[in-house]
């Protein structure tokens, strides 16, 4: 990931490029058709050290890569637990 201000003169933005961002905005746009409020990757969880076994797991096709890749859906998935 790369961040930065771009801009000119005394108008400036802070902005992120990279593919992990590109993979959290399509993550996100994925909540509104799986109806939850968060979907956290594996290799998020992981790095963070965080269980997320409790929350259902899916393999998401995200646009821009090949592999699927494996989240968790946490809130507003009840209908998907078995």
């Amino acid at each position: 990931m790369i961040l930065g201000e771009i801009g000119y003169r005394d108008r400036f933005l802070l902005t992120a490029i990279g593919d992990s961002v590109h993979v959290a905005a399509r993550l996100q746009d994925l909540t509104k058709d799986f109806g939850c409020q968060l979907m956290v990757s594996h290799i998020v969880a992981a790095t963070a050290g965080i269980d997320m076994a409790a929350f259902p797991e899916r393999e998401v096709r995200v646009r821009g890569r090949e592999a699927p890749l494996a989240v968790r859906i946490v809130g507003g998935m009840e209908e998907l637990v078995a």
